[in-house]
C-alpha cells in the first residue's frame, strides 16, 4: 500500500515538473524580459534603440569580419559584437539578420590577398597585429570592422577609431569599440534606411569657414544628415518657402563680414517657424599666422561688422568683445634651439587658447574630453523672457581673466612665467543653450520689401525651439596644412603642429549639439555612454599565476568531492533510519 502511495506521489511530482516547466516556456516566448546586473547596464540597450529596430520595415543584413584564430582582445570584442547583434535581433526579429566572416579563411595567399583588398576599397580599415606561433611570430591582419546593407543600400562600419594614437593600448581601443557599438550600429541603421534624411543648411555668403575649415565636421554630419550650403543672398525663401521649414537646422560658422537686415529677416523668421541654430560666432578678428612673421599682431572688435548683437540680443544671449586668457591652455609651436641650430619646435602653452573640460551638466557635455578654443569671448545671458529657458553649457577654468579688446597681441608673454594672481575672474561662460518660445528681433520694425509680400507670413513669437550659442567660432574649424603643394584638411580636435596631441571633445560637442538640436536625442545619450575598464593587473597575473591556474582547476574538483560526499551521506542517513522503523 504504502508502495503504491509513494509510486503515485511521484508520478503526481514528475507531471507537476512537467506542467511548470511548459507553463514556464510558454510565459517567457510571450513576456520577453531581460535584466542587466553589471553597474554601468553594457547589455542594456536604450529605449529609442527598441523603438527604431522595431520600426524596421525591411531586413538588414549585418557581415561583421571578425571570426576566426583572434586575439584575447578582439575575441572580446567579437562576444560583444554578437551579444549586441542579438540583443538588436531580440527587438527587429528577423528583420535584423547577421554572419561572421573569417577574411583571412582562405588557404591560398592569393585569395586572401584579393579579399583583403576588396574590403579595404569598400572602405574597412585593416589593423595589423602580431602573433606567436609554433615558427615564431607573424604578421596577421584583421578587419574589425561590418558591412550593412539594406534593399540595394550599403554602409561601413569600422569599430576601431582610425584616428586614435599609435601608443594606445588595444584594451582601450576595444573598450572605446564596446562603449560605441550600439551608437555606431544604430546610427549605420538609421543612415542605410533613411529614405528622406534631416538636412543641415552651413550658412554661407558672411565670411563663414571656408569649406577646407569646416570640412570634418561636415563629413561626421552627412554620416547622419543630408549637408547643404546655403547663401540666403536676401532671398526671402532662402529657409522656408510658404509651407515648410527646409531645413530641420542651420549652422552659422564663424561669419566674418556683414549680415544684411534682410539676411538676418530671414534667419529670423525661420527660428521664428521653429527652425533650429547653431550659432558658432566671435566677435574679434586675430590672424595667428601674423606672428609666424613677427612677435605682434592685432585683434580687431568685429561687433558692428558682423551686424548681428542686436539679434542675439533679443533672443536672450549677448556675446562680448573682451578676449579670455585661461591657464588651462592649448599649445602653439616655439622654436628651443639655439640660435643657427637646427629649428626645433616645442608645445607651449598660450593662454589666448582656452582648453575647456566639459561637466555632465547636460546630455549634451556628458562624458566629452577636452575642447580647444582661440581667442574666445566671453557670453552673458540677457532679458528676463520667461517663456525661454536657458543654460550653460561650457566654461573656461577657474583660472581665467578677460582682457579688453582692441588688444595688443604679443608673443613675448610665452617667456614669462605666469602669474596665477591675475587669472581670478573665474570661470567664464563660452557656451549656452536656449529652449523656448523667442520673440522675433523684427517685432516692430519690418523690413518693406518683406512686408509687401503678402505670402509670407510673418510671426513676432516663435513655436517651441532651441538654438545653441557659442562664442568660439574656431571650435568647429579643423587644421589645414600644406603637404606637396597640396592643401590637406585634418580632423576636427587633431592639433596643426603635434601629431600626439588632440582635443577629443570638439567633434562630439558639436555633434551632440547637433543631435541635440534635430531632436535625435538617442545618439546623443548612446555618444556618452562609458564602460568601466576592467583590465587584469598584469605584474599581479605573472606572480600569481600558479594559484589561480591551480584555483580554477581544483576548486571545482573539490566542490564535487564535496557534494558526493553530503550526498552520500544524506542518503545513508535517510535509509538507516528507515531501516530502524
Amino acid at each position: 500500500m504504502k508502495r503504491s502511495r509513494l509510486k503515485r506521489n511521484h508520478i503526481i511530482q514528475l507531471l507537476l515538473s512537467i506542467l511548470t516547466v511548459l507553463l514556464i516556456g510558454f510565459v517567457s516566448s510571450r513576456v520577453f524580459f531581460r535584466i542587466d546586473l553589471t553597474t554601468d547596464n553594457r547589455y542594456s540597450i536604450n529605449e529609442s534603440t527598441k523603438t527604431a529596430l522595431q520600426d524596421l520595415d525591411d531586413i538588414v543584413y549585418v557581415k561583421v569580419y571578425l571570426d576566426g584564430d583572434l586575439p584575447a582582445a578582439f575575441e572580446e570584442l567579437r562576444r560583444s559584437v554578437l551579444e549586441t547583434m542579438e540583443e538588436f535581433r531580440a527587438y527587429a526579429g528577423s528583420n535584423i539578420q547577421y554572419e561572421f566572416i573569417n577574411p583571412a579563411e582562405s588557404e591560398d595567399q592569393k585569395t586572401r590577398n584579393e579579399i583583403a583588398r576588396q574590403l579595404v576599397d569598400k572602405g574597412l580599415n585593416p589593423r595589423t597585429i602580431r602573433v606567436e606561433d609554433k615558427d615564431g611570430y607573424k604578421t596577421k591582419y584583421l578587419f574589425p570592422g561590418a558591412v550593412i546593407m539594406y534593399r540595394q543600400e550599403e554602409v561601413v562600419l569600422n569599430f576601431i577609431d582610425s584616428k586614435a594614437s599609435g601608443r594606445t593600448a588595444v584594451e582601450r581601443l576595444i573598450n572605446d569599440a564596446q562603449e560605441k557599438l550600439e551608437y555606431n550600429f544604430l546610427n549605420k541603421i538609421r543612415e542605410v534606411t533613411s529614405v528622406f534624411p534631416a538636412t543641415i543648411a552651413f550658412i554661407t555668403g558672411h565670411g563663414e569657414l571656408e569649406r577646407s575649415q569646416s570640412i570634418s565636421f561636415a563629413r561626421e554630419l552627412s554620416d547622419m544628415y543630408s549637408i547643404k550650403l546655403v547663401d540666403p543672398d536676401e532671398y526671402i525663401y532662402a529657409l522656408r518657402d510658404s509651407m515648410r521649414l527646409k531645413y530641420d537646422a542651420i549652422v552659422v560658422a564663424k561669419p566674418r563680414t556683414r549680415f544684411s537686415e534682410k539676411d538676418k529677416f530671414i534667419i529670423d523668421q525661420y527660428i521664428m517657424h521653429g527652425g533650429k541654430v547653431l550659432w558658432l560666432v566671435d566677435y574679434n578678428d586675430v590672424h595667428m599666422d601674423s606672428l609666424a612673421r613677427k612677435s605682434t599682431t592685432q585683434a580687431i572688435p568685429i561687433q558692428r561688422q558682423l551686424n548681428l548683437n542686436d539679434m542675439l540680443f533679443s533672443y536672450g544671449v549677448r556675446i562680448n568683445t573682451g578676449i579670455i586668457q585661461d591657464l588651462r591652455s592649448a599649445p602653439i609651436p616655439v622654436n628651443t634651439a639655439a640660435m643657427g641650430a637646427e629649428p626645433q619646435f616645442t608645445p607651449t602653452p598660450w593662454v589666448y587658447f582656452p582648453v575647456i573640460a566639459p561637466r555632465p551638466i547636460h546630455p549634451i557635455t556628458t562624458n566629452i574630453g577636452p575642447i580647444k578654443t582661440e581667442f574666445t569671448n566671453p557670453l552673458d545671458t540677457v532679458g528676463r523672457n520667461p517663456d525661454v529657458e536657458k543654460q550653460i553649457l561650457l566654461k573656461t577654468s577657474q583660472y581665467s581673466r578677460v582682457i579688453s579688446s582692441p588688444a595688443l597681441i604679443d608673443l613675448s608673454i610665452i617667456n614669462e612665467k605666469p602669474d596665477p594672481q591675475r587669472f581670478r575672474s573665474g570661470p567664464q561662460n563660452v557656451a549656452v543653450l536656449l529652449e523656448g518660445n523667442f520673440q522675433s528681433a523684427f517685432k516692430n520694425r519690418l523690413v518693406d520689401d518683406f512686408t509687401e509680400n503678402t505670402f509670407f507670413d510673418f510671426k513676432e513669437k516663435s513655436k517651441k525651439t532651441k538654438m545653441i550659442v557659442v562664442s568660439d567660432g574656431d571650435v568647429a574649424k579643423n587644421p589645414v596644412i600644406t603637404r606637396n603643394g597640396d592643401q590637406q584638411s585634418l580632423p576636427l580636435g587633431s592639433d596643426k603642429w603635434f601629431e600626439d596631441i588632440n582635443f577629443s571633445g570638439n567633434k562630439p560637442f558639436l555633434l551632440n549639439a547637433v543631435n541635440y538640436l534635430t531632436d535625435d536625442n538617442e545618439l546623443v545619450t548612446l555618444r556618452g555612454r562609458k564602460f568601466e575598464l576592467r583590465l587584469l593587473d598584469r605584474q599581479k597575473l605573472r606572480n600569481e599565476k600558479t594559484f589561480w591556474r591551480a584555483l580554477n582547476i581544483g576548486l571545482p574538483i573539490v566542490v564535487m568531492l564535496i557534494l558526493a560526499f553530503v550526498f552520500h551521506f544524506l542518503r545513508r542517513l535517510k535509509y538507516t533510519k528507515k531501516s530502524s522503523q
